[in-house]
């Protein structure tokens, strides 16, 4: 259990290591230091939320160096990064299943009625929207899967069953997404990445969607990480994350909610239970052995 234990120790570190430099970093910026009127530029930044979720996003990536070096590993082909030649085309398959799925989601809730098409966008509306979501389909599939499918999950299933791996490695992916509440901090002190963190905890009490938007996450975690089993790397798993960024994002853009609840959501796509059976089609399809080879590269250990 050698590398469940350096992930335990490492994600331990990242958090604590946030909490640390964050308030540093929040001084810095307002500062009237000289040395560090290189980070003025920040000051229109004052969400301190940011601050905290921007240095635990850099410890976390940073830190992967001391835990490649702690766990041995080799290569970054261990971690899902073969060589991309020849591999478009599994990145475009994932893009396209991203695409479907959510897109389907999408268009039962306009078929229900439960959200609406918005007015037309103006041109310059439209190209801001693409050039946002098209940067953050990239940003975030290529860090989350290296962070959780190439990292997490691939040091996981070196010491248990892969399907094990996949369960926890989804739970934290999906915890981490509620990490999402920006209180308004406006004394900073040295301890405020500590005292604060309660605070950046999703408001569990005063949202009733919470529970199948987390099922949904653990799900998605859960399909992101077969698919990493099954294909042997990370690149259609990062087309799959891509694909569901850029469909909620755009189902946000061009339509709003009109009715409020469970089955629906708010207003991010996959936070009602309408996605949960879709997402479990989804993860069956994809871990049944249907032919011999799929199935010993489901079977075959990390």
């Amino acid at each position: 259990m050698r590398n469940t234990v350096a992930i335990l120790i490492y994600i331990i570190g990242v958090f604590i290591g946030a909490a640390i430099i964050s308030p540093i970093v929040w001084m810095g910026v307002f500062s009237d230091i000289p040395l560090l009127s290189f980070l003025n530029f920040l000051e229109s930044h004052d969400d301190f939320h940011r601050y905290y979720n921007r240095c635990l996003m850099l410890l976390a990536l940073s830190g992967l160096c001391i835990l490649w070096r702690v766990t041995h590993i080799k290569s970054w082909k261990e971690l899902g990064w073969a060589k991309p030649s020849g591999n478009e085309p599994i990145i475009a398959q994932g893009i396209l299943i991203g695409l479907a799925s959510v897109t389907a989601i999408a268009a039962l809730s306009i078929i229900f009625d439960a959200r609406e098409f918005r007015p037309d966008a103006q041109l310059t509306t439209w190209i801001n929207h693409w050039i946002n979501t098209l940067l953050a389909a990239i940003l975030v599939g290529i860090i989350e899967e290296t962070l959780f499918r190439g990292m997490l999950f691939s040091l996981l299933r070196r010491d248990m069953d892969w399907r094990m791996a996949a369960m926890i490695s989804a739970i934290i992916f999906a915890s981490v997404h509620f990490i999402d509440q920006r209180p308004s901090v406006t004394e900073i002190s040295w301890m405020s990445g500590f005292t604060a963190f309660p605070q950046f905890i999703h408001d569990f009490a005063n949202d009733p969607f919470w529970i199948a938007h987390y099922a949904n996450l653990v799900l998605a975690g859960f399909i992101l990480a077969a698919v990493t089993q099954r294909t042997g790397n990370l690149y259609c798993a990062i087309g799959v994350h891509a694909g569901w960024i850029i469909a909620i994002k755009t189902n946000g853009f061009l339509t709003k909610p009109v009715n409020f609840n469970i089955m629906w959501g708010d207003n991010k796509t996959i936070d009602g239970w309408i996605a949960t059976p879709l997402l479990a089609v989804m993860l069956w399809y994809i871990i049944r052995p249907n032919d011999r080879q799929s199935s010993q590269n489901l079977d075959a250990p990390g």
